[in-house]
């Protein structure tokens, strides 16, 4: 419903009311309108879509940064949300404490379409598989707890394996319980997450690119060609996950790291048989982004059950032709409520339901805009 900026990146206060159809930030670039579509997502993930250092977001010469804000939940009751930055972060839901990150995070959904998209493609396998993990833990509210706790505990064991002087193989192998655990819950997430991906990008292949051409992924895991024999069977997962850290310890002993577990994965993007990080045009690449997007979208309200999701879309369309503007704003406009940055409304689009204009960290009332326009 709304969001309240303090000190946040160019805005030292500004409060923005939206809409829950199509809102549109127009101004020239480096005026601010990046940074709305920032907070909001900050708000939702408890992250950025841009950095991962926490300076970046604090204005020049502040201490910290506040975000607060309105949102709906499932059943269409307001959620008062507010996180505080500084020395150290505190967060409150409906004016109360909450201490984990866990609890705070996807009280509203938020599924972006940026230019650093183009990453997922071309990128590192880190970025691919935090792809997963933010769509999975936005549909399955689980999830979350799993990656955590496995991230801990494969924090402690790699420490332990460059200390091996220290610590006895006894005391590094007793994370193995808790790693296999969670490992298994977070590998058998992820593959369902995969197979659904390839389920919708049927659709999305034929509607982003053309009835000829087909775009699909693969998820990649030494771990899941372990667990492959084990029919889902939970024991039979846990021994067979077992006997490989087992037979990889002196391995990880070398190398200090653990190298076996989804921590090791990635998501494989290919078009029509061939790998589009090696062989794919920008193009393809930029339309296979938005196509992986938009069918985790769709993964995202099935699995919810309800079409509340914000679409938060930063210029992303000027790289496309025709075709794929106006393929692309038609599969946009199903959106519940899309927060579109950009220097000029696009002509696909029609009139947005607000309009604002973003000037040096300052926004112009949208019902001023719509009398001007």
């Amino acid at each position: 419903h709304h969001i309240r900026l303090t000190d946040f990146r160019n805005y030292s206060s500004c409060r923005v009311d939206l809409h829950s159809g199509m809102n549109c930030f127009i101004g020239r670039n480096g005026q601010g309108k990046t940074n709305l579509l920032e907070a909001v997502y900050y708000l939702s993930l408890l992250r950025s879509f841009r950095t991962s250092r926490l300076a970046d977001l604090i204005s020049w010469k502040k201490n910290g940064f506040v975000l607060s804000g309105q949102a709906r939940d499932s059943a269409g009751r307001p959620v008062d949300l507010a996180v505080s930055q500084g020395l150290e972060r505190k967060l409150l839901i409906n004016h109360n404490p909450v201490y984990r990150a866990s609890d705070f995070i996807n009280q509203f959904v938020c599924v972006t379409f940026i230019p650093q998209d183009l990453e997922l493609i071309q990128g590192d396998a880190q970025l691919r598989r935090r792809f997963m993990d933010i769509a999975i833990s936005q549909s399955s509210p689980g999830f979350l707890r799993h990656l955590q706790a496995y991230g801990n505990a494969l924090k402690s064991r790699n420490a332990m394996l460059r200390n091996l002087d220290k610590y006895p193989r006894t005391m590094i192998t007793a994370y193995d319980c808790q790693m296999i655990r969670e490992g298994i819950a977070v590998e058998l997430a992820r593959k369902e997450f995969a197979r659904d991906i390839n389920q919708s990008l049927e659709e999305k292949s034929v509607s982003l690119l053309t009835a000829e051409r087909r775009l699909e992924v693969r998820y990649l895991s030494r771990l899941s060609n372990l667990l492959q024999c084990s029919d889902d069977d939970p024991d039979q997962l846990e021994a067979t996950y077992r006997q490989g850290l087992e037979k990889s310890y002196e391995r990880d002993c070398r190398y200090g790291y653990t190298a076996i577990g989804p921590h090791r994965a990635d998501l494989s993007c290919i078009l029509d048989g061939n790998l589009l990080n090696r062989y794919g045009s920008q193009g393809e690449c930029r339309i296979a982004s938005l196509a992986l997007r938009f069918a985790c979208l769709d993964i995202i309200r099935r699995r919810r059950g309800d079409d509340d999701v914000t679409l938060i879309v930063d210029d992303v369309f000027g790289e496309l032709d025709a075709f794929h503007r106006r393929h692309f704003f038609a599969e946009l406009t199903h959106g519940s409520q899309v927060l579109l940055a950009c220097t000029a409304i696009p002509s696909e689009l029609g009139r947005p339901d607000r309009l604002y204009n973003v000037s040096a960290g300052t926004l112009s009332s949208p019902q001023e805009k719509h009398e001007e326009e």
